[in-house]
């Protein structure tokens, strides 16, 4: 007797940096009419997809390292 089969899955492709979107692990950076947004997954229990806006300084650094998720949690006080 088989109480379960399995099949075989694919992950899902990695997405794609574009020229209005970044994604770095765990957040994403989305221009939207020059505005800077920061989506991420909250800390929160289950967490929880949240969006803060940024500079675009604050989103260059972010592209490329200088400045983690964990700084911008610690500068504006989210979780």
């Amino acid at each position: 007797m088989k109480y379960y089969t399995t099949k075989p899955g694919e992950y899902p492709e990695d997405p794609k940096n574009s020229q209005d979107e970044f994604f770095g692990n765990g957040w994403r950076i989305k221009t939207t009419e020059g505005r800077f947004y920061l989506h991420y997954v909250s800390g929160s229990l289950q967490g929880q997809l949240k969006t803060i806006e940024i500079s675009s300084e604050e989103a260059a650094l972010m592209k490329n390292g200088s400045l983690t998720l964990d700084d911008i949690c610690a500068k504006y006080g989210i979780y």
